[in-house]
């Protein structure tokens, strides 16, 4: 089977939460299937997405929205995906007939969500619309007074709207005032500013720590004095390592130089990370997992390339996602921070290879695969880049929220 490049974009609810994401996909040369590729696309996503990688990996434990086309719904590969974890999405592509109606039916009935995408209503739709569960409607595409007609015009179904290709806060009010539901676009990629807004001492003293732990220098006797500065990191690193089941130690560990040694340098500042970046407070989970999937992409970038410093790449594609997790400019988060000339030019000015890594994953992120480029790697490289750091970014996040 062709290898198909993956990606995901959120989808949010109305208080700007993350609902589910829609996978994306490419062939391996970064190229948009054509019309007649889809439907082998749509198989190598369930392929990749869940039985290789298992699709709570790539969503973590939220929905994904995948698109079918017309041959995919008659074959019934929707079957083959948990019915509890993912929402099919009808092209509005696709050549409405008995048999496509019946296939759709026959999955909303075995307990599957189906949305209708890029919404434009005709008297063929309304079988599916009767079925449906979701409409996406493109604010791109459609008038504010089309959009409204439709809402108003269902209103009696049990049909919740979603709101597609929202770019503007305009755009998010308006339809959030008409009463979709769910909203995607660009608008929920960029970093929402609080004007006036001042970081405190403590998120300060977190930043700093951040940059200590992620020191290219750092040893294992250093880092365990870094972790012993903060009680609350040396309490959790003790609670850790003597309840985990993972370790069976066969007695407890009192010292922090001896949790650090048992777990080693990468696992512990791989933790020391983890917990660093959850003290930030009323920064959302999705915030954190999304930091810590660029800082490993920029990472992964760094060792496929064969660049020596990729623990480097780790920290600028971190410290890069401090404008979200903090709502102040980037500038003011690392100001006076101990960062190398040279991730401070990656940070704000994109300079160097810092800041073309920084670049390739940002882009890749956004789904703009095109100019997607580092040193001389193939996007297929990239893009596996991508999907391992999003798979690790799930996994190290579930650990989170059970410590």
């Amino acid at each position: 089977m062709q290898d198909f490049l993956i990606g995901r974009q959120q989808i949010m609810d109305r208080d700007q939460n993350v609902f589910a994401y829609e996978l994306l996909f490419r062939d391996s040369d970064g190229r948009a299937p054509q019309h007649t590729e889809a439907t082998e696309a749509s198989n190598q996503v369930i392929v990749n997405s869940i039985l290789e990688a298992g699709l709570e990996h790539v969503v973590g434990s939220h929905r994904a929205f995948i698109n079918f086309t017309r041959d995919n719904l008659l074959s019934g590969t929707a079957l083959l995906l948990p019915k509890d974890k993912v929402v099919i999405e009808v092209l509005e592509t696709v050549a409405i007939d008995d048999a496509l109606v019946e296939s759709v039916q026959k999955l909303a009935r075995e307990g599957y969500w189906i949305a209708l995408d890029d919404f434009v209503f005709s008297d063929a739709w309304l079988p599916l619309v009767r079925t449906a569960h979701i409409i996406k409607l493109d604010v791109q595409s459609l008038s504010t007074d089309t959009s409204r007609s439709y809402i108003k015009r269902f209103s009696k179904l049990p049909i919740k709207f979603l709101a597609e290709k929202v770019e503007t806060q305009e755009q998010f009010l308006d339809y959030h005032a008409m009463g979709c539901a769910y909203f995607q676009g660009y608008y929920f990629s960029r970093p929402k500013i609080v004007q006036g807004k001042r970081m405190g001492a403590s998120q300060h003293a977190l930043l700093r720590l951040l940059v200590e732990i992620n020191r290219s220098d750092i040893d294992v006797d250093s880092l365990a004095k870094i972790i012993s500065t903060d009680a609350g990191l040396s309490y959790k690193l003790l609670r850790y390592i003597n309840t985990s089941a993972l370790f069976r130690l066969p007695k407890k560990v009192e010292s922090i130089s001896r949790a650090v040694f048992y777990l080693g340098l990468n696992e512990t500042r791989r933790w020391a990370n983890l917990m660093a970046l959850a003290g930030f407070p009323d920064t959302p989970v999705e915030i954190i997992m999304l930091a810590l999937a660029r800082a490993k992409m920029c990472e992964q970038l760094a060792v496929s390339a064969k660049q020596r410093n990729s623990d480097q790449y780790f920290l600028a594609g971190m410290m890069s996602m401090l404008d979200k997790m903090m709502g102040v400019e980037l500038a003011e988060a690392i100001d006076g921070l101990p960062l190398s000339e040279e991730v401070v030019a990656a940070l704000l000015r994109g300079e160097g290879i810092l800041g073309a890594g920084l670049d390739c994953a940002s882009r890749f992120e956004l789904w703009q695969v095109d100019k997607a480029h580092f040193q001389d790697l193939t996007i297929a490289q990239i893009g596996q880049a991508y999907l391992d750091a999003v798979v690790w970014a799930n996994d190290i996040t579930a650990e989170l929220a059970g410590l």
